[in-house]
């Protein structure tokens, strides 16, 4: 059961440090109870926005960008930041942008249109080697890759983890994840390259409604992911 909303007004204001929201002029905080600030007033507003728009019940599920700027605070710069960071290099070790199909051969075509820029990208902008097959046996990424993937995780400032983070577990590629981070990608991009099997199944052999409903849905995430690094990087 939800909670009933139990606030009159939701509104963005200053705060030490940043901005904050506040509920009848209150600054709220992170379900760990950390306070709720964040670095650019835009975010701030658009966080407001969603705390206004609830009804008579308060659905955490309908305020995403709370959710995100509330990972950020609770795990991006606590003790589950280590595990988190474990979570990507292995994804990275079986990123989905690796592994090709065997056929046919339009459904191929279509993956290295889409893949091998990311590939050539990441050797370009940190020096990643990854190996790539047709199907769908395990192959062993370059330990001195995943290396460097490690290291650029580690050092990812909390608002880019998380973005990082978010688009990962999303698509099941870290490369897609860092390229989102560094504006390689935008949302549209992301789940062009992350969806690209599951959008030619639907052109080959007809709408479904379940699968279609989960891209809609992959979508609508990655832009709200987007939204966030946007938010978070413009201060007015």
């Amino acid at each position: 059961m939800l909670p009933k909303r139990f606030y009159k007004q939701a509104e963005a204001g200053t705060a030490p440090g940043g901005y904050t929201v506040r509920l009848d002029g209150k600054n709220i905080k992170t379900p760990l109870q950390n306070a709720l600030i964040v670095p650019t007033a835009t975010m701030a507003a658009a966080m407001a926005a969603e705390w206004e728009a609830q009804a008579e019940e308060v659905n955490p599920a309908a305020m995403p960008l709370n959710q995100l700027v509330n990972t950020m605070l609770d795990k991006a710069t606590g003790h589950e930041r280590a595990a988190m960071n474990a979570e990507i290099v292995k994804y990275a070790g079986s990123d989905l942008v690796c592994y090709f199909a065997t056929h046919p051969a339009d459904l191929l075509a279509r993956q290295e249109a889409v893949w091998h820029p990311l590939i050539n990208w990441i050797f370009d902008e940190y020096g990643v080697v990854l190996k790539t097959v047709q199907g769908i046996q395990y192959i062993n990424q370059p330990a001195d890759g995943m290396a460097i993937v490690k290291e650029r995780v580690a050092g990812l400032s909390p608002a880019d983890f998380t973005v990082v983070q978010a688009v990962t577990g999303l698509t099941g590629s870290a490369v897609i994840g860092l390229a989102v981070c560094a504006g390689r990608l935008g949302a549209q991009q992301a789940f062009e390259a992350a969806g690209v099997d599951e959008t030619y199944q639907l052109e080959k052999w007809g709408e479904d409604k379940l699968a279609r409903d989960k891209l809609n849905h992959l979508l609508s995430e990655l832009e709200t992911v987007e939204k966030f690094r946007f938010l978070m990087r413009t201060p007015d």
